[in-house]
């Protein structure tokens, strides 16, 4: 799987710590060293970005994505591009938070909300497609 152009787990590398991104980093990935757990949201660009100039993949708060959440639609679906069930009780939630370990922000990692939620520590991102 690509991220931003890279085969690695996070567009930075394999590891993860406090250095890369908003995170509880006294639970850091890979054997990276423990860090700060700086418990809150920081403003965006407080990290580097990724090769395609965006912030905070990783941390700061997770992103809500249009999939819906299944146990085992993974499993059997395209490899490329996997669109979710049409239906589902709970929304896809991906990239971590100012809150989670540094495994929770791997980008293959999914946690499933109830889409009526309000949290602190999940937000969503707008994007445009190329014209």
């Amino acid at each position: 799987m690509s991220r931003s152009g890279t085969t690695s787990l996070f567009h930075y590398g394999n590891t993860l710590s406090g250095v890369n991104a908003n995170f509880n980093g006294s639970k850091p990935y890979g054997g990276a060293p423990v860090g700060a757990n700086r418990k809150k949201t920081l403003p965006v660009g407080s990290f580097s970005p990724n090769r395609w100039n965006l912030y905070d993949m990783h941390g700061n708060v997770g992103e809500w994505c249009s999939d819906w959440y299944s146990e085992i639609y993974y499993g059997n679906s395209p490899k490329n591009n996997p669109r979710g069930p049409e239906t589902g009780k709970f929304k896809v939630v991906r990239g971590g938070s100012f809150k989670d370990d540094g495994n929770s922000l791997r980008s293959a990692n999914r946690m499933s909300y109830n889409p009526s939620i309000r949290l602190k520590s999940i937000g969503f991102r707008c994007a445009k497609d190329v014209e």
